[in-house]
């Protein structure tokens, strides 16, 4: 990963949203319990993983909570935030109207008993408006009308406990329904949605204590899956031993399966919140955990389901917080990045992915299963679009493979287990499908999200941990004296600084932490040498040198 400088932040909660339709992705981030600072800010993308400066809304809320969706159908996105407001001394949900420039304005306030917990926002009634779940003591509900406003519709008792930490919602059961999501603690419930704001409820998982919930389609088959992160046991009064689990999603049913359970770790102290993300490009999904540690860890996904059993490790830097983290492609570059929040200094980090990529394609070993290499999840690409992906069926013969672009059949094939093509479209978003089929009948899929656009992806330069990797210039390359070096360096430790050197002397030098360097610098006609060196916390140091001659 590389570490962007941060920027200038102030809250703790973060989410991906186009704000601005330009297609771009944003961040908005949700200030947390300050009355005099803006509920929410929105940093714009400039689609190169670097952003504007914040805009602020909402002043006058102390914020605890927020969700994002188009609340009036009018295409711009809106933000519904929980907390307090200190104007009419009373707990609300504050709507604010995306104005379609980051912006928001103030709409509907909703008059509250008691701050919430948690919000989220889908459609739970079938009628293609977006609604609101907020959990406190029980699960509440407002109805959306589609103009921006709400009404109380139902409440949910779920659990014996007197707080609900988390609400979220998915499609568990693949019916077309969303369903809602609850963790209270120490048990997480799943509420199948059986239509109209009616729920059945059920126990799904228990534990220790329950750090954090996420609704992600882990194993990619079609239907939401839960990953759960928790504390398996209690040392010296505090909860301790973290662990994570896969709860996948099951068709038709009101249950869901284990799927893999992480040991409990020895290695860090919490994992406070998670996602699942194809972070090499294998087609398998990784485990995505923020930890106290100061780092964000990877647990690389394997062909038969499991994960491997040390993860990649990413510094986040000393001021970073366990709060909160949002994955997407911030570069436009095909690869998931993150963003994760620095509260001690009132930061935002951004992590560009530059692991290295996965160098081929092959099925899974599940079955049965669709291993999609090309497109990741929630990316972007030019046109036209890759699409690489394997089917694995072991109880029968795949007949055919079909690949659906926003529901319409483009390719449809009646041999071979593999489907590998190019698509092109014009500029916009895209969900993508990908079946096949095998001699019983029966299907499987998988799907993605994808944006296509036409301009230059950022760059990133890949390297191993522990190492440095200079992608610019390439040894013996020949240049002008406008030299442009582009190097990046990851550690088990925090990198402190990143130096250039042109022929023995010191000619950069950054000490942000962080990882990278991509600079132009001027040098005289002739044959140089180019060394640039990374140093991390405990002192050691990574270096590569290239030879050059510029004229």
């Amino acid at each position: 990963m590389i570490g962007v400088s941060p920027m200038t932040l102030g809250g703790i909660l973060v989410q991906r949203g186009d704000f601005n339709n330009d297609g771009i992705p944003d961040i908005i981030v949700m200030v947390f319990g300050s009355s005099s600072s803006p509920a929410v800010s929105v940093f714009l993308g400039k689609g190169d993983g670097t952003f504007q400066p914040s805009v602020g809304s909402g002043t006058g809320i102390s914020a605890g909570s927020m969700a994002v969706g188009d609340f009036n159908g009018d295409g711009k996105l809106d933000v519904a935030v929980g907390g307090y407001d200190t104007t009419k001394s009373e707990s609300v949900i504050q709507i604010l109207l995306g104005n379609g420039d980051g912006t928001f304005s103030s709409g509907q306030t909703i008059a509250l008993s008691i701050s919430p917990n948690s919000i989220t926002t889908g459609d739970f009634n079938g009628d293609g408006k977006l609604d609101l779940a907020m959990s406190t003591d029980k699960v509440y509900f407002y109805q959306g009308a589609g103009n921006g406003t709400f009404t109380a519709n139902a409440s949910v008792k779920v659990g014996t406990q007197p707080n609900l930490y988390q609400v979220i919602v998915g499609d568990f059961n693949g019916d077309g329904k969303t369903d809602v999501a609850v963790n209270d603690g120490f048990k997480v419930y799943v509420l199948y949605n059986t239509g109209s704001f009616a729920f059945t409820t059920v126990q799904v998982a228990s534990y220790v204590s329950a750090t954090y919930i996420a609704a992600v389609d882990v194993n990619q088959d079609h239907y939401t899956d839960l990953l759960t992160t928790y504390y398996t046991c209690i040392q010296q009064g505090s909860y301790a031993c973290p662990a994570w689990q896969v709860l996948l999603g099951v068709k038709g049913q009101q249950s869901m399966k284990t799927g893999y359970t992480l040991p409990p770790s020895t290695t860090f102290y919490s994992f406070p919140n998670a996602t699942a993300a194809d972070i090499n490009g294998d087609g398998f999904n990784d485990i995505v955990v923020n930890t106290n540690n100061f780092v964000m860890a990877v647990w690389l996904g394997k062909p038969d389901g499991t994960y491997q059993a040390t993860p990649l490790t990413y510094n986040t830097g000393t001021q970073s917080a366990n709060t909160d983290l949002v994955a997407a492609d911030f570069n436009r570059d095909g690869k998931i990045d993150f963003a994760i929040p620095h509260v001690g200094d009132g930061t935002l980090m951004v992590l560009l992915n530059a692991t290295p990529q996965a160098s081929n394609c092959g099925g899974g070993s599940v079955s049965p299963s669709i291993t999609e290499c090309l497109p990741v999840d929630n990316t972007y690409s030019n046109s036209p679009l890759h699409v690489n992906a394997w089917s694995t069926d072991g109880a029968h013969v795949v007949t055919a493979m079909q690949l659906y672009v926003n529901n319409s059949l483009v390719v449809s094939q009646s041999h071979g287990d593999n489907l590998n093509y190019t698509v092109t479209e014009p500029d916009g978003d895209y969900f993508v499908v990908t079946k096949a089929w095998d001699s019983s009948g029966a299907n499987f899929r998988t799907d993605r999200h994808v944006s296509i656009y036409t301009g230059t992806p950022g760059e990133t330069c890949p390297t191993n941990v522990n190492a440095i990797n200079v992608c610019s210039p390439t040894q013996n390359q020949t240049t002008t004296t406008s030299l442009h070096v582009f190097a990046n360096s990851a550690s088990t430790y925090p990198i402190t600084s990143v130096q250039v050197y042109i022929d023995g002397t010191l000619v950069y030098n950054d000490t942000s932490q962080s990882t990278y360097v991509d600079t132009t610098l001027s040098v005289a006609a002739g044959s140089h040498s180019v060394v640039v060196k990374a140093f991390d916390s405990r002192g050691t140091v990574f270096s590569q040198t290239r030879t050059i001659k510029a004229q």
